[in-house]
């Protein structure tokens, strides 16, 4: 009686949910960027060419970003509980065979498995979270989810180097067992069951296109940098797969329980908080990644020396977060998002000018101010964007905002690992020089400006049931903010 009384406490406590996803979340993110310290011992195990060493990665991301769009309309039907669970488990059992591979082909394939298993449980997890906070109180669940967002990513090449350097490559992978083990069980002991009563039955020509759309455009993007964007496979696997997306857009919005509901993206502010936040993970990706190639590739530093360059990043992170959530109830999601892109175009701007002898505390202190710069735009985009979404429809939303999150990642390193060429950088045949990143952080910068310029598209008042002081008058449709310009 005891313990049951103890099990429902938990599942009532709404940041116990939140530390389990949270958890989750960490391990996978974080595996979109470890394995990228250990692509050279791989490339030596394996005796393979960095070029198809590099399916390793890409295998992953596009795995990840293909499976979740159905992750809405699984949880909805089947149970968030149930599905995020098993998720967490194919996530976890690919973990262990990743490390057990005896040669590339076979990695590969299990990395294809543990992108399928993160794909699913990010998005319902999410969700999970989101259905726990009231709207006023999310920002606090933002500002967890913004934490791991952005600290697994900058630590996993510190972890990762570390791993490969005093163990093995197996260890990146082998270390996610007890964390995923871990989720499971809280899982278990927290987790409520939810399902939406009228799930409509499986979109398959919806899914078929939508798998098929996006793998074959991700495969295009993520080969376009090694086979040449000109070349007859890129090119029609490019084409292949837009047509393909094409049809998906028109068979969800003509049906009317669609397997990701697109009529969502009419709402104004999901709509721009949902394309902010794409941008704001393009551009902070895109530097996180390139900051650490730059360190090791055309500095010649070892991979630790290049976890240690890009970890203050989540130090400033670590720190802002908890200053952002203050500031979002009395400010709103459109300053700070505002801010955060114009101190991110700023300091891509002067990562532009790092030579082949600027101090690398010089760099890290550039770092540090891109942690400060994501921390404004990331949060601020997460809490707004649902402010308007209804219970049931969290699903489908959170499916759609992490859509656009794991696609913009993938496209932005492409795009900019495009632009390192352009620049005379060769991340797979040679050392790029100094000059080849000037071109990627001044791209990167652009990018962060396109996002300034549409934050003024994000409307206040609109995010007002997450702010504090906002009241809506009797008598009229819109939200007026109390002691707030608009």
């Amino acid at each position: 009686m005891a313990v049951a009384t103890t099990l429902e406490r938990l599942r009532a406590h709404a940041h116990a949910i939140a530390v389990v996803y949270a958890v989750a979340m960490f391990a996978s993110v974080m595996d979109t960027q470890i394995v990228n310290v250990a692509l050279t011992s791989l490339s030596r195990d394996f005796h393979v060419t960095d070029s198809s060493v590099q399916w390793v990665v890409t295998a992953y991301m596009m795995s990840l970003a293909v499976c979740v769009p159905a992750s809405g309309w699984l949880g909805d039907r089947i149970g968030t509980k149930r599905v995020f669970l098993v998720a967490v488990a194919v996530f976890t059992l690919a973990s262990g065979l990743c490390a057990a591979s005896v040669n590339l082909t076979e990695l590969i394939v299990m990395r294809v498995l543990q992108g399928a298993g993160a794909g699913m449980m990010v998005p319902v997890g999410m969700a999970i979270v989101f259905r726990a906070f009231p709207q006023e109180r999310r920002v606090q669940a933002t500002r967890l989810i913004t934490r791991v967002m952005v600290l697994a990513p900058a630590t996993a090449p510190l972890i990762g180097g570390a791993l490969v350097t005093w163990a093995s490559w197996r260890w990146i992978f082998t270390i996610n067992l007890p964390i995923g083990a871990a989720v499971i069980v809280g899982g278990l002991l927290v987790l409520a069951e939810h399902r939406e009563p009228h799930g409509g039955s499986f979109d398959f020509i919806g899914a078929a296109s939508g798998v098929l759309g996006l793998g074959l455009l991700l495969y295009a993007v993520g080969s376009g940098p090694t086979a040449g964007w000109a070349s007859a496979g890129v090119l029609c696997t490019g084409l292949t797969g837009l047509t393909a997306l094409a049809l998906f857009v028109r068979v969800e919005l003509g049906r009317p329980q669609p397997l990701l509901d697109l009529r969502l993206l009419a709402n104004r502010l999901f709509r721009w908080c949902s394309v902010a936040n794409m941008l704001g993970m393009w551009a902070f990706f895109g530097s996180l990644i390139f900051t650490a190639f730059y360190v090791q590739e055309a500095r010649g530093f070892s991979a630790m020396a290049s976890g240690l360059t890009t970890f203050p990043e989540a130090v400033a992170i670590g720190i802002m977060t908890g200053f952002v959530a203050r500031l979002f109830p009395r400010v709103g999601p459109r300053r700070l998002i505002l801010t955060g892109f114009i101190s991110l175009a700023v300091a891509n701007g002067l990562l532009a000018t790092a030579g082949t002898t600027t101090s690398l505390w010089l760099v890290r202190g550039l770092c540090a101010l891109l942690g400060f710069s994501v921390s404004f735009i990331i949060l601020s985009s997460q809490t707004a964007a649902f402010a308007q979404i209804s219970a049931s429809s969290t699903g489908h939303a959170s499916a759609i905002f992490n859509t656009f999150q794991r696609v913009s990642m993938s496209m932005g390193v492409a795009f900019l690992t495009a632009v390192l060429a352009l620049g005379g950088g060769d991340v797979v045949h040679g050392r790029p020089p100094v000059t080849a990143f000037h071109w990627v952080y001044a791209a990167n910068a652009l990018v962060a400006l396109m996002g300034a310029a549409l934050s003024f598209r994000v409307p206040d008042l609109d995010a007002a049931p997450t702010m504090r002081n906002v009241r809506v008058p009797d008598g009229e449709g819109a939200l007026q903010a109390e002691g707030m310009v608009s």
